[in-house]
């Protein structure tokens, strides 16, 4: 299924894929600002990456005992409603993004099989913040008593995301330089 909806994307006219591309890229922009702002006026004690990453039950109540005593634990929910327009933007930029930068490279080249990859990669990534989101509601439902367990697959889901995220980013910049290489040095199997 995610194959042939990359196929598709991939054999969309390149003036409609660009313009889908571009998009993208600009509501990724416009959320990520505000994902940022609500997060940062949530006075979240720490970053993004360390409050989701804990693993420990007991943190992440803390951090939800700091944000009920300084009253903005509603912001920290509101950003977590947010942050699905930012799941959206990843699942977009794997779709338009990767599959246009896989587009550099010609059919069947690793540069091109590593734009694929990095669109799978980012839709991924998409799909377990989706799922680590889900672990946040039911946690921020009863903030200072939530089962204990639950601290292990929301780390976990948004770990995998980190990882899918970082993959994908890097398969992007591979592509975009093996279809630069294999144009100039006209090495077809490379880009």
């Amino acid at each position: 299924m995610l194959a042939n909806l990359l196929k598709k994307t991939f054999n969309l006219s390149i003036w409609v894929h660009t313009a889908l591309a571009t998009l993208s890229i600009l509501w990724f922009q416009w959320i990520n600002v505000k994902i940022t702002a609500s997060y940062a006026a949530s006075k979240h004690p720490v970053d993004y990456f360390t409050g989701q990453t804990s693993f420990n039950a007991q943190t992440i109540k803390g951090y939800y005992a700091a944000m009920t005593d300084t009253q903005t634990l509603d912001v920290y929910v509101r950003t977590q409603i947010i942050d699905t327009g930012l799941i959206l933007g990843f699942a977009c930029l794997g779709l338009f993004v990767c599959t246009l930068i896989a587009r550099l490279s010609r059919v069947g080249s690793f540069g091109s099989k590593a734009g694929l990859f990095s669109g799978v990669s980012y839709i991924l990534g998409a799909v377990c913040d989706a799922i680590e989101n889900g672990f946040s509601f039911i946690m921020l439902s009863d903030p200072a008593d939530f089962a204990n367990w639950l601290a292990a697959p929301y780390s976990l889901f948004a770990s995998v995301k980190f990882a899918f995220i970082t993959l994908a980013m890097a398969l992007a910049l591979i592509s975009l330089i093996l279809g630069i290489v294999g144009r100039i040095m006209k090495k077809p199997n490379i880009g």
